[in-house]
């Protein structure tokens, strides 16, 4: 259990932090991973399950406060959240906090939409996310792994959006511990194994995650009280979720340690927990030009919590969520395709007979030396079986994308570019890249989402 500071300690933090406050690396690493969100969210957006979540959303109307981003419409904006954090979360290619056991990017659909609505400028928006991850990150490293293990999807992410939006909101820090404590009241109660048994509907959580840090602000912006205890509590949000916590009401390490530098941005698109496999049979195809017709076996070593969350093996026509999720499919679709992004995700591969027959030769197995390494390293070792006899062998220990490993600057754009410029063309594309990247201050946030808004449809 690591310590976290208790709510009103996380709230004056994100109330008094400025953007002259962020060390350089800070500000860039956000830009980065506001880029990465985007590209996420653009490149999901056709998927079949956002498109009804979304049409439901849509259907409904409302004011329109706020873009739902690659949709063509504007919502109100907790709506607009959760339209965007569905979107965002079905391939799997968000960021993740591998201490926290969740994807701290599920703050950033609040916290675009609240910006768009008070018209906040670039520079208002990145400070508010550095706050957003620094507290939604502390609370999910208190209660990882041991959540996850009780059922549990960490869903700390809602507690740091609330913080975000009421930052953006303008309020202050005891407002903040307000909006933080509501969004308990908005916040889903996500059994991890709903996620990962792959219903269609899995999306809509990452959403909901998102809708209730709107909420949860606008409801202390309208001068109602939250829980100003929920996280440090005994019978508060980190205790249900894993036990007693050692509280640091100090708030030491906050400014000076930045959590947000050891988020990861996905190089492959899936669970983070398919990852190292994944690399592992690209890298064996690639080194040893298998040919995925002559493959007789893979096997699959790796550590406790990826046995029991992506060990999911897929029928003859998977939805993209159940793909997402599957160790076994992820690695078919890598050996076959030699990458693993969000083409592989479309119908064509998810139903062809090529990837879903090495798909089924996957076998999974635990191994004690990896599993101590866990979650220092999400090691994953693969040895894959040729009908000539071969039986070769990868470790992979740091995935791509990790903060040890991660992406360059040109893999990074190219990311997005690929989602986006497909999308919406490789002008607009480089206009968003740069201003996230180079972070012209004044820009308004609402032309980065006007850059984005148009249906794809």
């Amino acid at each position: 259990m690591t310590a976290v500071p208790d709510t009103l300690a996380l709230a004056e933090f994100t109330a008094g932090l400025s953007y002259e406050d962020l060390p350089a690396e800070v500000t860039a690493k956000v830009g980065a991973l506001a880029l990465d969100f985007l590209g996420a969210a653009v490149g999901g957006s056709t998927t079949a399950e956002v498109a009804t979540l979304v049409d439901l959303v849509r259907r409904r109307g409302g004011t329109p406060e706020a873009t739902v981003l690659a949709a063509g419409f504007s919502a109100p904006v907790a709506d607009a959240a959760f339209c965007t954090g569905v979107a965002a979360d079905v391939l799997e290619h968000q960021d993740g906090y591998r201490f926290g056991g969740f994807h701290p990017s599920h703050t950033l659909p609040a916290l675009l939409a609240v910006a768009e609505h008070v018209d906040a400028d670039l520079r208002t928006l990145l400070t508010a996310a550095a706050a957003s991850y620094e507290v939604a990150n502390r609370i999910g490293r208190a209660v990882h792994p041991s959540a996850t293990r009780a059922g549990w999807f960490p869903i700390a992410a809602s507690f740091g959006a609330a913080a975000g939006c009421a930052k953006l909101l303008g309020l202050p820090a005891e407002r903040i511990a307000d909006a933080i404590g509501a969004a308990a009241f908005f916040a889903p109660a996500v059994l991890i194994e709903s996620i990962f048994a792959s219903p269609s509907a899995k999306p809509a959580f990452a959403g909901q995650i998102a809708r209730a840090g709107v909420e949860g602000a606008l409801a202390a912006a309208a001068g109602l009280t939250g829980w100003r205890e929920v996280v440090e509590h005994p019978r508060g949000l980190v205790s249900v979720l894993g036990g007693t916590p050692v509280t640091d009401t100090s708030a030491a390490g906050l400014g000076v340690e930045w959590t947000v530098l050891d988020v990861h941005q996905k190089r492959w698109a899936g669970c983070r927990h398919t990852h190292g496999a994944a690399q592992a049979a690209i890298e064996l195809a690639v080194e040893h030009d298998l040919d995925p017709d002559h493959v007789t076996a893979v096997d699959v070593e790796t550590y406790d919590i990826a046995l029991l969350l992506v060990d999911r093996p897929v029928g003859a026509e998977p939805s993209t969520v159940a793909c997402t999720l599957s160790l076994p499919y992820t690695v078919g679709a890598a050996l076959t395709d030699r990458d693993l992004g969000g083409a592989q995700y479309a119908t064509a591969r998810r139903e062809d007979p090529r990837v879903l027959r090495v798909a089924d030769l996957v076998r999974l197995r635990p191994a004690a030396d990896l599993e101590a390494r866990y979650p220092e390293f999400t090691a994953t070792r693969v040895t894959v079986t040729t009908d000539d006899g071969r039986s070769l062998t990868r470790l992979v220990d740091v995935p791509a994308g990790d903060s040890r490993a991660p992406l360059t600057a040109d893999l990074l754009t190219a990311k997005f570019g690929g989602y986006a410029g497909a999308a919406f063309g490789a002008d607009t594309a480089d206009r968003v890249t740069t201003a996230l990247l180079d972070r012209p201050a004044g820009l308004p946030v609402r032309v980065l989402t006007g850059l984005l808004a148009g249906s794809r449809a």
